[in-house]
């Protein structure tokens, strides 16, 4: 734990990122939230402190970046930016860039010291490529690869091989493995017959969750049995500890011009003001959208089937963190009905596990009561 500490004081004094990113332009409506929405450094170091939240960049900068990751050793974070892709090690203190091309997709670590990253074709060829970057040896391996746009890169056979999704000939997209050495591609998880659009895995605890455009299913690793189908959920990214997995979906549906935290207005006050928004909202033009969904996360218990909503912050692109006590990182949306800066989060939830096992009920989570068929949910 004292790598993990380290590393969270030296997060704390990073300073914000103020670059576009390449792949994931926001829309209009969201560069005019972006333009006019105030930033109050100390509104989110208040709310981020009060739910055990360390922030990886800057409070208030636009942080602008595509895709995070974690090192297995806890100290390096994998970040991509709009001009390429940047290691922060938090031991010494430092930010190094990788010196390969603006990567397509999220890259995967293999090893504390070895990632993968996606890449595309080099000029005037059209193969896209996966390199293989040591950070410690500063070397490069590139291997070609005969399926195109892959993504959601992780590390497989402990290491040895990078697992994928890509589009097969025929546009499909299917679960792919290239070993690291030998630059071998083949289908992997070839029980998976069905179109997905997301994949993740753990290997130690013998899990595997795809996503498809309607709904989410956990099965087991090596023999796709299933253990659960969740409808209208995006993605899901099972534990190692064979328990937790964590559910990503769309929240209920929030104000995008008046929102506040769970004690800055008495309940009265609050009814006042949302009366007092109906009104003006009515007299606002059709074609402005006065609601957003939020990104939710949610924690699924294998052991006992429960589901549980986290309603302390917003988020999405789920992963654990390596190290004890569940530990959770994503990225930041908003915390406790306000929309802020986006940031990497990271949060232990160990605490509220705690709490959920002793039949307690955490203020931060809400248990969810799942009909039979298993396509709507409600809250207790």
């Amino acid at each position: 734990m004292r790598h993990t500490l380290a590393l969270l004081y030296f997060l704390s004094i990073l300073t914000g990122c103020s670059r576009e990113s390449l792949y994931e332009e926001a829309d209009f409506r969201q560069n005019v939230y972006d333009a006019f929405a105030d930033c109050s450094d100390a509104t989110i170091k208040r709310l981020a402190m009060a739910h055990n939240i360390q922030t990886a960049f800057g409070r208030c900068g636009s942080n602008r970046f595509s895709h995070f990751s974690w090192a297995p050793d806890g100290l390096h974070l994998y970040f991509q930016l709009t001009h390429g892709s940047h290691i922060l090690n938090g031991e010494d203190k430092t930010i190094t860039m990788v010196p390969t091309e603006s990567p397509t997709a999220r890259a995967a670590w293999l090893s504390a010291t070895v990632l993968a990253i996606p890449l595309p074709p080099e000029e005037e060829k059209t193969k896209e490529r996966i390199a293989f970057y040591n950070r410690s040896a500063l070397t490069i391996d590139y291997r070609e690869i005969d399926v195109t746009q892959p993504r959601d890169l992780m590390r497989f056979h402990n290491g040895s091989a990078v697992l994928f999704t890509a589009l097969d000939a025929e546009g499909v997209r299917r679960p792919y493995s290239l070993n690291s050495n030998t630059g071998d591609l083949s289908r992997a998880l070839t029980w998976l017959e069905q179109p997905i659009e997301r994949l993740s895995i753990s290997e130690k605890a013998g899990i595997v969750a795809w996503s498809t455009s309607t709904d989410t299913e956990i099965a087991k690793l090596e023999t796709g049995e299933s253990l659960h189908l969740f409808k209208g959920v995006t993605r899901a990214v099972p534990h190692d500890d064979g328990r937790w997995v964590a559910l990503e979906t769309l929240g209920a549906e929030i104000s995008h011009f008046d929102q506040r935290s769970w004690d800055e207005v008495s309940p009265k006050a609050r009814e006042r003001e949302l009366a007092r928004q109906k009104k003006w909202e009515e007299k606002l033009p059709n074609w402005v959208d006065t609601t957003v969904k939020p990104p939710e996360i949610q924690l699924f218990d294998l052991s006992n089937q429960q589901r549980h909503r986290i309603t302390a912050f917003w988020g999405d692109e789920v992963e654990w963190y390596p190290a004890p006590g569940n530990w959770m990182a994503f990225f930041m949306w908003g915390i406790e009905g306000k929309q802020l800066n986006r940031n990497v989060g990271l949060t232990a939830m160990a605490e509220r596990i705690r709490m959920l096992d002793a039949g307690q009920n955490p203020l931060e989570l809400e248990t969810i009561t799942q009909t039979p068929d298993l396509d709507s949910t409600k809250a207790n």
